[in-house]
Formats: structure tokens, C-alpha cells, sequence
């Protein structure tokens, strides 16, 4: 019986096979490799989530830029001085830009819209009428969160239609006053606030990626200080056991090899 024992804990590589081997070992490991897996599923949940801040950071930096760009042509539409042909090509750019922020505000990641709410198959924005530049948000003022931690939630995406509807609304102001030669003082102040929100908003995702970040790399160093344990608890130690096993065979074949002189049969027998 302790052979077999032996011989099976050399097979699998574990001190502990079944509960009756040992009850109470039985009970650590079990609660140990729990850990694990729980350890396990929060590290890919924070990796879910660095992804997800990855994708709105890279979004909001271009959006940056496009903002840039339609404040240069409010500036250059504010001059006096440009004719008719100058405004309307002022005033086509402008409408480009517009649909440039409309695929930024329907980017998705992994199948998902980023600014959709937690409605992440329905398509955020979409276009009122054909041409109008007026825009309408279909998704909700949700957020997607991850548990990155035990009664840790981590929230990751941010309200798409605080960030872009009133962009969309200034594009759309700006493109109107443009193909009418009329003058929007508050054009450029306007854009100067929506950049400030999405300045505000790259600040949060920034923040949010440093605390994923930091969850993340201590989950990994959990992960490792439990996987060590739970390999102390229930691993073999192969030298010892093999040891063990050449002294149980030994003392197994010692046994037979006494029983067969003491019970020796005959030819009589």
C-alpha cells in the first residue's frame, strides 16, 4: 500500500491525491488554489482594462488634434478679408473635420464602441440629416467598469456625449456661419472650452492607467507569493520520494524473498 502510495504521488507530483490522504492539507490547498484562480481572473480583468484605457487615450489625442485644426480655421474664418470661394473651402474643411470627430466618437475596441455607455453594440453617434453636421447620441451615461480587486470596482470608459456632443454642436455652428459670411465671435472660445474638457478627460484616463498599472503589477506578485505556497503545500519533493520509493521496494521485495523461504513448497505439497 505505501508503494502504490509512492508510486501514484511520483506520477501525479502531488503530496496529496485525494482528501483522505490528508484532510486538513486538503482543506489549505484547496483554499490556496481558490486564491489562485481569483488572483488569475482580476490580473485579466486589469489587462482588459489597461487595453480599454489604451484605445480612449489614443482616441482623445487625436481628437486633440482635430480640435487644434478647427480653432486655426475659426481663426482664419474670423478674417475679414476672405471672399466667398475662401469661406466655402473654410467651411468644407470644417465639415470634414466634423465627420473625422464622428469616426473618432465611433471608434471601437475588440468588437465594442468606447463611448457608447455599457450599450456597447449599439452605434454611439450618427448623423440627423445627411449634411446638416447636427448629431444625435444613441448610446448611455453608463460606465464599464472591471473588478480589479476583492469589492474593488474600477470604472474605465468615460461619457461619450459630454465629450463630443458639444464639439459636434461648435463644428456644426461654425460651419453654418462660415457658408454664411457672418462672424461667431464665440466660436473660438467655445472650442477652447471642449478642449479643455477633453484635456481633462486624457488627465483621467491617465490617472486610470496609473492605478491598473499599479493594481496589476501587484497582482502579479499575489499570483506568485500564492502559486508558491500552494507548490510547498501540495509539490513533491522528487529526491526525497524516490528515496522513499527505493526503501518501500526494498523492504516489499525483502518480504517476499523471507516468505518464500519460510512457506517452501514441495513436490508432495
Amino acid at each position: 500500500s505505501r508503494l502504490d502510495k509512492l508510486n501514484f504521488q511520483l506520477s501525479t507530483g502531488y503530496t496529496v491525491n485525494v482528501p483522505s490522504d490528508d484532510p486538513v492539507k486538503t482543506g489549505s490547498i484547496l483554499r490556496l488554489r481558490s486564491s489562485v484562480k481569483e488572483t488569475e481572473q482580476y490580473l485579466r480583468n486589469t489587462d482588459h482594462a489597461i487595453s480599454w484605457l489604451e484605445a480612449t487615450d489614443t482616441v482623445l489625442q487625436e481628437l486633440v488634434n482635430v480640435i487644434h485644426r478647427a480653432r486655426d480655421l475659426a481663426i482664419q474664418g474670423a478674417n475679414g478679408t476672405n471672399d466667398e470661394a475662401a469661406r466655402r473651402a473654410l467651411a468644407d474643411e470644417v465639415q470634414q473635420l466634423a465627420y473625422s470627430v464622428e469616426g473618432l466618437a465611433n471608434s471601437t475596441h475588440t468588437g465594442r464602441y468606447l463611448f457608447a455607455g455599457q450599450s456597447v453594440g449599439e452605434r454611439p453617434f450618427s448623423e440627423i440629416t445627411d449634411g446638416s453636421l447636427d448629431f444625435e447620441y444613441n448610446g448611455d451615461s453608463n460606465r464599464i467598469s472591471y473588478e480589479i480587486g476583492v469589492g474593488s470596482p474600477l470604472s474605465v470608459s468615460i461619457n461619450g456625449e459630454a465629450v463630443f456632443k458639444p464639439i459636434f454642436d461648435t463644428l456644426r455652428d461654425l460651419h453654418s456661419s462660415l457658408q454664411a459670411g457672418t462672424g461667431d465671435s464665440s466660436i473660438i472660445e467655445r472650442l477652447d472650452d471642449a478642449m479643455d474638457n477633453v484635456l481633462s478627460n486624457v488627465a483621467e484616463v491617465g490617472a486610470l492607467q496609473n492605478r491598473v498599472g499599479l493594481a496589476n503589477e501587484r497582482l502579479k506578485d499575489l499570483r506568485l507569493n500564492v502559486v508558491t505556497l500552494l507548490g510547498e503545500s501540495q509539490n513533491i519533493d522528487y529526491a526525497e520520494t524516490i528515496m522513499n520509493l527505493k526503501t518501500e521496494e526494498f523492504i516489499y521485495q525483502t518480504a517476499l524473498s523471507v516468505g518464500a523461504r519460510i512457506i517452501q513448497p514441495t513436490l508432495v505439497d
